[in-house]
C-alpha cells in the first residue's frame, strides 16, 4: 500500500502563544510564539521572553517526560512577572550525561501554556538520530538516500524529486514518502514547495512529541541550506541535527575546483562562503522563516565550508578527487569531514531481505539480469556506449564494439549497454555474434553495483558510472588518455596503469 505523508496540526497545550481573549484582548507570547526552548549539551544559559496581557507566573512541571521530581540541572530567573515584556534568564548545570528535558507551566489570565526546555547530549554521532529526513533532487543521492533507509529502523521522511527514481509503494511502512501527482516523472515546483512546508510542520511535531530526539538529515550537498532552514531556523538546537550532504556525481567535484582550484582566488572564495555561512544564527535561527521557493533550496557554494562545522559531513564516491593547487585550501581540505563511501559499499553491507527490498524499489529485475551471467562459464564484460549526433559518431561507436568482441570474444560473453538516446545499437545482436543488448532505460548504476560479483571487465566511453566502480573493474576506455578527459575522470583515471586506452 502506497505511504503518503500525513499534515498533522500540533493539539493540546503544545503552543507558544494563546489566541485573543473573548474581548479581544492581546494574547500571551512566549518566546516569539514557540512552544520550546532547544540548546546544546555546552549551553549555560539561555533566555525566555514572556509577552502578556496580565500578570504572569510560570512553575516546573516534573511529571512532563517521564520526570518523577522537579528537575535540578535548570534554574529560572524569576517565576512570575507583570503585564507586558519580560526576560526569564534560565541557568543549566553542566550536563555530563544524557539529553534532557523539562517542561514549564505557564499561568496567565486564568489559562495555562506549556513551554519546554530541552538540552542535548555531547558525543552524539551521526548513527544517533531517531528520526530521518532524506532529501534528493539528483539521481545518485536519491539512490544513496533509498540504501541507507534500509539500514536501519527508525521512522523515515522521505522526498526525492525524480519521482521515477523508485516506486513509493515500495517503501517499508516506517517510511513516509511525500507524494507527486506523476510518479513517472518529476515533482513540480508547487510540490516542492508544499513538501517543503510539510517537512517543517511534522520536524516540529516530532520535536513536541519527543524533545530531545535527534534528527538525521541526508540531503544533496548541493541543497545542503536546508539542514539549517528546516531546523536550527525553527528552533531546533544543531547539535541535535546529524547532516549527511550526499554528493551529486560531478558536480561535487567541479563545483570544488570551480571554486577553489584556481590559487589566485580560493582562499577569498572560502572566506566570502564560510561568511555567509556563520552569517546564520546557529544559536537559535529565525524562528519560522519565510518560505523559500524551490530554487532556493540550492546552495551550492555551502558544502565544502559546511562540512568543518560540527554535525555536518561530505558523504562522496572519493575523496582524493578533491584537489586545489592552493596552500590554504589544502588545509581546508585536512579539515573538511569527508567520507568515501561507494553505493556498492552501502548496498553489499545490507541483509538479503533489504537488497531485495532496493531492488523491488528501483524497480530492478536482479534475477533475470543475474540469470544472463550466468548463461555460459565465461567471465563479462561490459561495454557502455554513449549517445551520437552524426552517422559518424554511430559508425566509431560500432567500430569500438567490434575491436572489443575481436579482442576479448573467445574468453567473455560481451554485453553492451547503450546510452538511451542511442538508436542505431538496436540491431547489435544480428550483427555480432555473441554480443548481448542490455535495455537503454535501465538504473545502470543498480544494475552495476548488484552485480560487480559477475562483472570481470567494464569499459567503452568516458561516463559518471566510473566514479561509482572499482578501479580495477575497469579494463578500457574509448580515449586517447586520462588528460582529454572531464573531470573528475581525468584525475581517477590518470594513474591507472591497468586501463587499455583505445582510439
Amino acid at each position: 500500500m502506497k505511504r503518503l505523508f500525513r499534515l498533522l496540526l500540533i493539539l493540546g497545550l503544545a503552543a507558544g502563544t494563546w489566541s485573543c481573549a473573548d474581548d479581544g484582548t492581546p494574547s500571551v507570547s512566549i518566546n516569539g510564539g514557540t512552544d520550546f526552548l532547544s540548546l546544546d549539551h555546552l549551553a549555560r544559559s539561555g533566555k525566555i521572553t514572556v509577552n502578556a496581557p496580565a500578570p504572569w507566573s510560570v512553575t516546573l512541571a516534573p511529571e512532563n517526560y517521564g520526570q518523577d521530581e522537579k528537575p535540578d540541572w535548570l534554574t529560572l530567573s524569576a517565576e512570575e512577572g507583570p503585564a507586558g515584556y519580560s526576560e526569564i534568564d534560565v541557568t543549566f548545570a553542566e550536563n555530563p550525561g544524557p539529553a534532557r528535558s523539562a517542561s514549564l507551566l505557564f499561568s496567565c489570565d486564568g489559562k495555562t501554556l506549556a513551554f519546554t526546555v530541552s538540552q542535548s547530549a555531547g558525543g552524539t554521532g551521526f548513527d544517533a538520530p531517531d528520526y530521518y529526513f532524506y532529501i534528493s533532487v539528483g539521481t545518485m543521492p536519491t539512490l544513496y538516500s533509498g540504501l541507507h533507509l534500509l539500514s536501519h529502523d527508525k521512522p523515515s521522511y522521505v522526498s526525492y524529486e525524480r519521482a521515477s527514481t523508485f516506486d513509493a509503494a515500495e517503501f517499508p511502512d516506517r517510511a513516509f514518502v511525500y507524494p507527486v501527482a506523476d510518479p513517472t516523472g518529476h515533482a513540480t515546483n508547487e510540490e516542492l514547495r508544499a513538501m517543503s512546508e510539510a517537512m517543517k510542520r511534522r520536524i516540529l511535531e516530532i520535536n513536541a512529541e519527543d524533545p530531545t530526539a535527534v534528527f538525521g538529515l541526508w540531503v544533496d550537498d548541493l541543497r545542503c541550506r536546508l539542514g539549517y532552514d528546516w531546523f536550527v531556523a525553527q528552533g531546533i538546537d544543531s547539535a541535535r541535527v546529524k547532516v549527511t550532504m550526499l554528493s551529486d556525481g560531478t558536480a561535487t567535484y567541479n563545483n570544488f575546483h570551480n571554486y577553489f582550484g584556481d590559487a589566485a582566488t580560493a582562499e577569498q572564495n572560502w572566506n566570502d562562503y564560510a561568511a555567509e555561512v556563520e552569517a546564520l544564527d546557529w544559536n537559535h535561527g529565525g524562528r519560522y522563516p519565510e518560505t523559500r521557493a524551490p530554487e532556493e533550496f540550492a546552495s551550492y557554494t555551502w558544502p565544502y565550508y559546511l562540512s568543518t562545522r560540527p554535525d555536518y559531513r561530505l558523504m562522496l564516491q572519493n575523496s582524493s578527487l578533491m584537489e586545489s593547487s592552493c596552500p590554504f585550501i589544502a588545509d581546508r581540505l585536512a579539515a573538511m569531514k569527508m567520507e568515501s563511501v561507494q553505493p556498492y559499499e552501502l548496498l553489499t553491507a545490507l541483509p538479503e531481505a533489504s537488497k531485495q527490498q532496493f531492488y523491488r524499489m528501483a524497480k530492478f529485475d536482479y534475477a533475470r539480469f543475474a540469470g544472463l551471467f550466468d548463461l555460459s562459464p565465461k567471465k563479462n564484460i561490459i561495454i557502455i556506449g554513449t549517445s551520437h549526433s552524426s552517422a559518424a559518431s554511430e559508425q566509431q561507436q560500432a567500430a569500438y564494439v567490434e575491436r572489443i568482441i575481436q579482442q576479448y570474444g573467445s574468453d567473455y560473453d560481451i554485453f553492451f549497454k547503450p546510452h538511451p538516446a542511442d538508436s542505431s545499437s538496436a540491431g547489435y545482436p544480428d550483427r555480432f555474434e555473441g554480443l548481448t543488448l542490455l535495455p537503454g532505460q535501465m538504473p545502470f548504476e543498480i544494475f552495476v553495483w548488484a552485480l560487480l560479483d559477475k562483472i570481470d571487465m567494464i569499459g567503452g566511453y568516458p561516463s559518471t558510472t566510473f566514479i561509482s566502480v572499482p578501479l580495477d573493474k575497469v579494463g578500457f576506455l574509448f580515449a586517447a588518455d586520462a588528460d582529454g578527459l572531464v573531470r573528475p575522470l581525468n584525475i581517477l583515471f590518470r594513474d591507472a596503469a591497468n586501463v587499455e586506452w583505445i582510439q
